[in-house]
């Protein structure tokens, strides 16, 4: 920590985060000390090189609907061969796992809370019939919090698993 700043309140600043009295502090800080003025400028610039990197990277390793797709599809097939049949509390925690790089752990888990609450009257099921309502409701939450895709995909999988009656 140099002259008081930490280095979170550093991004903070950068990301525009800092609350309008830290940042006029922050600002004014700024305006009287050159050195951390000269620390700001290193620092955007990097960022904005990390920004630019990130974006040829993203674009590099672009792929289409139909490339992700085809890839979605080998994948099930891989899993379907190994696991044929599920319980659903393995096909929901599947489910789960497939989402969590799109919204997180914490919006995951509160998805599949939501969409469990609006498909079973009491808890998990064991009757794999309630699957294609928890599906659905998995899916429209998907969309909506994390984007159509997320979305799609939980319906694709969703659609693919075959879950064993217990």
């Amino acid at each position: 920590m140099r002259h008081g700043i930490s280095e979170e309140q550093w991004i903070e600043y950068l990301e525009g985060g800092l609350v309008e009295l830290d940042g006029a502090r922050f600002g004014d800080h700024l305006s009287a000390c050159p050195e951390c003025a000269a620390t700001l400028v290193e620092l955007s610039f990097w960022r904005g090189k990390l920004a630019e990197e990130a974006a040829r990277m993203r674009a590099a390793f672009e792929t289409s609907p139909d490339q992700i797709d085809r890839l979605l599809a080998a994948s099930l097939e891989r899993i379907g061969r190994s696991h044929p049949s599920w319980t659903f509390r393995e096909a929901v925690m599947l489910l789960r796992l497939l989402v969590e790089p799109f919204c997180g752990s914490g919006t995951a888990g509160a998805a599949v809370q939501l969409a469990m609450q609006r498909s079973t009257a009491h808890g998990w099921p064991e009757n794999p019939a309630t699957w294609d309502l928890f599906v659905s409701n998995m899916s429209e939450m998907m969309s909506s919090v994390c984007g159509t895709e997320a979305g799609r995909l939980v319906n694709q999988v969703g659609d693919w698993l075959h879950v064993a009656q217990a």
